[in-house]
Formats: structure tokens, C-alpha cells, sequence
């Protein structure tokens, strides 16, 4: 299987990635090109990943670039991947809906410099408006990071299209892989019907300084993806009433084997119990945050993982609960 550079810049709209695949081939099969490809994308400088950025539209707008970049048939052909992947989010589009994306999406743009990026495949216009909102309150180097998570999806998509034709779209690269694992958790699901389910990850913060559940702090959980040593979001929560976070992740008795961290935003719950007690807490919390990295084993994939924090205004500490 042989990749020209117009091929592969119409899966990602880098010149150097495009003629960094167009030369690395010939590739036995698929999962071939995809190592290739992800291997490329992760090693390309920033200004490229910039540069495929500004090639897509805004969803639920017109382009955002160079208004002649149609002018070449693989900008053309760019474009019709995009407007295909973004046919369910088209259908779906409400005034309203599409109204908020656009003021979004500038804001979105003004904060970070580079247009709003998702693998749109599929989703609604207004999923991806949620997920617009929620991404924005992002630190630059984290979103940039995740936009360029959400271009490796858009691309792997494409390689599978362009390699296996039309009638992989549905099911590509990631979808194989997302349909094995739920035959995976549909075997162990049944193999012990009398256990009831449950976020394979849970959490719970305790004050130690005040003696009660830390509750109303955020936190999030991330997994450290393998082939770009990024760290991607999973999820996130805010403890309840007992300081405890049980939904991290959908009830399951299976967890994809891997590293894992939880970032928990300390600031804001001592911020909260400044204001309850000025006397005691300081004005700027000495621990703004704190993170527990773990690692999850194969071998221990179908396992229960329970990650307290004890908090206190100079100190914490964590261990695996049960």
C-alpha cells in the first residue's frame, strides 16, 4: 500500500506530515499506515499542527483560512472529508445551536489562537457544542494538546477510508478497537452477573485538618496515551456530600490497561473553607492542586481501583483504597 503526498495531505492538511507518509510506505496493511501516520504526527513541530488546524471549517460555519485553498484537488477533497464527517452534526443543527457555535467558536478562537478541533464523526451539533464549552476553560498548552489528540482521530478515520475503502468508515481503525473491548466487558459482565457494576475508578477526599469529607472539589481524570505521551482527559467530577467521586467512569468490571492520573483541584476547595474560616486558611493555598499518577497492569484489568486523598492546608497523602 502506497500513500501519495496529495493522499495524505488530504488526511491531514500538514505539508510536512503529508510528505513524511507519502515517503514512508510501502505499508503491509492498515494497522501499518496507522503506526506510521501516529508516529509522524507526534514528532512534526507545533507549527504544523497549527497549520493543519486552520485547514478545517468551523463547525457550523464557513472555512476559516485562505479562501483560495480550494484551488488544488486535495484542499477539494480536504473539504469533502469534512463535510462528510460533519453531516450529523449539519442535520442536527438548530438557530439556536448554531448561533451559540459561532459565538463560541470566536471566543474559542481569541482565547487559543487555532480554530476549535473535534473528531465530529457522528455527533450532534450539540454534543459538540458541549464539548466546545467545556474544553474552552482549558489552559492553552492543555487544549492544544487535545486538539491535536482530536486531529490524529480525524486522520486515522481518513487512512482507514482511503485504505479500506468507503465501507470502513463505520467501523475504522478506533472502532475496532472500541468494538473488541466491548465484547471484552460483555464476556466479564456476564461472567459474574451476581457482582453489580461500578466506576472501575473511584475517589475520596477527607479534610483532616477540619475532620470532614472534602465535598464540592473538583478533580479530573486522565489516561497518558501511548503513542503520543500525552496526557488525554477520560472524565471528570466533583465530590458529594460524603467527598466522594463514583462516577468517574461508566459502571464496568474492566479497565483498559494503562497509566492513569487524578488531578485534584485543591485551590478551589480551600478557597471554598477560606471563606467558612479567613483565620485558618491562607489567602493563597500552598497546594493549588494535587496529582496520583498509578498504573494499571493487564493482569489487573478487571480489578477495582480506589484513590483517596486526606487534604489538608500543608499536606496530603493518598494510598489505594478498596
Amino acid at each position: 500500500m502506497n500513500i501519495t503526498y496529495d493522499q495524505a495531505f488530504t488526511l491531514c492538511a500538514s505539508k510536512e506530515f503529508a510528505n513524511r507518509l507519502s515517503r514512508a510506505g510501502p505499508f503491509p496493511d492498515l494497522e501499518a499506515a496507522l503506526h506510521a501516520a501516529r508516529s509522524i504526527w507526534w514528532s512534526v513541530p507545533v507549527t504544523e499542527w497549527l497549520a493543519a488546524f486552520s485547514a478545517h471549517p468551523r463547525i457550523g460555519g464557513q472555512r476559516f483560512g485562505n479562501p483560495n485553498s480550494n484551488s488544488h484537488p486535495s484542499h477539494k477533497a480536504f473539504d469533502a472529508h469534512s463535510s462528510t464527517e460533519q453531516a450529523a452534526a449539519s442535520s442536527s443543527m438548530t438557530p439556536s445551536v448554531q448561533e451559540e457555535l459561532a459565538r463560541w467558536n470566536q471566543q474559542y478562537f481569541d482565547k487559543f489562537g487555532h480554530v476549535f478541533l473535534i473528531c465530529a464523526k457522528g455527533r450532534p451539533a450539540q454534543d459538540i457544542l458541549a464539548s466546545l464549552q467545556s474544553r474552552y476553560h482549558r489552559l492553552p498548552y492543555e487544549e492544544l494538546q487535545a486538539a491535536a489528540g482530536e486531529q490524529m482521530k480525524i486522520t486515522e478515520q481518513r487512512l482507514a477510508g482511503l485504505l479500506e475503502g468507503p465501507s470502513s468508515g463505520a467501523l475504522d481503525a478506533q472502532g475496532r478497537a472500541h468494538a473488541r473491548a466491548n465484547q471484552v466487558l460483555s464476556q466479564l459482565a456476564a461472567s459474574s452477573p451476581s457482582q453489580p457494576l461500578r466506576s472501575p475508578i473511584t475517589s475520596h477526599v477527607l479534610d483532616t485538618a477540619l475532620g470532614v469529607p472534602a465535598r464540592g472539589l473538583p478533580l479530573v481524570l486522565h489516561k497518558l496515551d501511548e503513542h503520543s505521551k500525552l496526557w488525554e482527559v477520560v472524565s471528570q467530577s466533583i465530590t458529594n456530600e460524603d467527598g466522594r467521586a463514583g462516577n468517574l467512569l461508566p459502571p464496568s468490571n474492566y479497565l483498559a490497561p494503562g497509566r492513569y492520573s487524578v488531578r485534584f483541584d485543591t485551590a478551589t476547595y480551600l478557597a471554598a473553607c477560606k471563606a467558612k474560616h479567613p483565620g485558618y486558611y491562607a489567602n493563597v493555598p500552598f497546594y493549588p492542586e494535587a496529582t496520583v499518577c498509578f498504573e494499571i497492569e493487564p493482569a489487573k484489568a478487571t480489578e477495582h481501583y480506589h484513590i483517596p486523598l486526606l487534604l489538608s492546608p500543608y499536606g496530603y497523602s493518598t494510598y489505594r483504597g478498596s
